[in-house]
């Protein structure tokens, strides 16, 4: 029995063909998303996207020996399209990196994202969907022929079942802003915004719920990427803390029961817990904007090349450790070179410098343990009764995997061997899972996870 997991994400979209009985991917393919239309909209476009994952399904189909069980997708989240009456795309997608809500409301007055979150009582931040929807309203920019507005894996998985009308789950839901993440429904609070909203969401159904077929099939109800990936990462939920370091970076843990967490977004995991969050909008990226830094220094000057500059750092014999008591002052940093969640006024710094430590090689280690430190702030805010049942640290994307002295400060700041997955693509992984659980081949997320996710042998503790 083989699944199919794919992938929309920002930059690429990806699917993976997984062999149950075998235990391993048996064919991964890829290739890039690209923005579409005006750029500081960050805007793409769906029929581009649904061409090329149909293209990647065919593919991996073609590619099955044995009967595929289910397919799923795992989709970026908190963007939005508009569809018709048919089903078809009237819009653009609008991503998750869409700028509209740092709009005020009237001159000199609150951001719409600000606006909206006081209204509705819970965080939406600029590129969710309905601070999105809202702008589009409130700037006359709305398509005229829209009836209904969903996220690019719910129109995705909508048109390959040949279905007319949209429908989403809570994880997509939530993270366009529309969704109760406790009750499962609609917000209440929606209604405390006076503009045409309610006519234009999606049905909430379940994460699991089977919307058709593609090619005979199971097509099941996609899923926000954020949950894919950790399902896809993570082996025992209960006990594991996930750090995943990508073009971004977040550091989630499972629990049964909601609760809220400082400087962590609640987010649900289908109808089987929820998902605490911190996020770094920089996340692996910070290591290689450092780079380009030496880079364009080293062209600058001109007294040395610039390539291989990468190969260079990672090679730097960098000692991390914990202990800090009785050693020179270090250099430090937080790198929020791309800013924070929540406000435009975050910038990275750097400092602790002095004549001694102003080195490229302190450069790269201040950075480093900066991007470490950037999301173990709020992992140390925790009661300590979570922290202490957090006792396995796992570490997915291509960030931290392809980073040795990521993986060193990691361990020595959190105490804990790093469990490297064996397998990439963790967010396709999440989709199978997913998929095989909506076609009854796992009884819940557990059994699929400990059926396909793998560590690597070297990094077991």
């Amino acid at each position: 029995m083989n699944l199919i997991g794919l992938d929309i994400g920002t930059t690429t979209i990806c699917g993976v063909l997984y062999s149950l009985d075998e235990q391993k991917t048996l064919l991964t393919l890829q290739k890039d998303n690209r923005f579409s239309g005006d750029r500081e909209e960050y805007t793409q476009d769906p029929a581009a996207i649904l061409a090329t994952l149909t293209e990647i399904l065919d593919k991996l189909i073609e590619g099955s020996e044995d009967e595929i069980g289910a397919c799923s997708i795992s989709a970026q989240m908190h963007g939005i399209l508009y569809v018709d009456e048919e089903g078809e795309a009237v819009s653009p997608f609008y991503t998750w990196q869409n700028k509209r809500g740092r709009e005020p409301v009237e001159e000199g007055s609150l951001s719409l994202e600000d606006y909206f979150t006081e209204k509705l009582g819970y965080p939406v931040h600029t590129g969710y969907g309905i601070v999105t929807h809202c702008s589009l309203i409130l700037n006359h920019c709305f398509p005229e022929e829209a009836v209904k507005f969903c996220n690019i894996g719910d129109y995705a998985a909508m048109r390959l079942t040949g279905r007319k009308v949209p429908v989403t789950d809570i994880t997509l839901g939530a993270s366009m802003g529309i969704a109760d993440i406790r009750t499962g429904t609609y917000a209440e609070s929606l209604n405390n915004i006076h503009l045409k909203i309610r006519d234009y969401l999606p049905e909430i159904v379940a994460s699991t719920e089977k919307l058709g077929t593609y090619q005979g099939i199971p097509v099941i109800q996609p899923i926000g990427d954020n949950q894919a990936s950790f399902l896809g990462s993570v082996k025992e939920k209960e006990r594991s803390l996930l750090l995943n370091y990508g073009t971004s970076g977040q550091l989630s843990f499972f629990r049964k029961e909601w609760a809220e967490y400082k400087g962590l977004e609640t987010r649900p995991l289908g109808n089987e817990g929820y998902l605490f969050v911190a996020f770094s909008l920089a996340g692996g990226k910070s290591y290689m904007i450092l780079a380009d830094f030496f880079s364009h220094t080293a062209e600058a000057f001109g007294t040395a090349s610039s390539e291989n500059i990468v190969k260079t750092m990672d090679d730097m014999d960098i000692h991390f450790s914990a202990d800090k008591e009785g050693r020179e002052p270090e250099m430090d940093c937080l790198p929020l070179f791309l800013g924070e969640r929540g406000t435009d006024r975050s910038y990275g710094w750097y400092s602790g410098i002095t004549d001694r430590n102003f080195t490229p090689r302190n450069m790269v280690k201040a950075t480093v343990q900066g991007m470490i430190n950037e999301l173990r702030r709020f992992y140390v805010t925790l009661p300590e009764e979570i922290r202490e049942s957090l006792d396995f640290l796992a570490a997915a994307g291509n960030g931290i995997r392809k980073n040795s002295h990521l993986i060193k400060a990691a361990e020595a700041s959190y105490g804990m061997k790093v469990n490297l997955l064996d397998l990439s693509e963790e967010s396709c992984l999440g989709a199978a899972i997913n998929g095989g659980k909506g076609a009854g081949i796992f009884k819940d997320y557990n059994e699929g996870a400990d059926r396909i996710v793998r560590y690597r042998v070297d990094q077991l503790l």
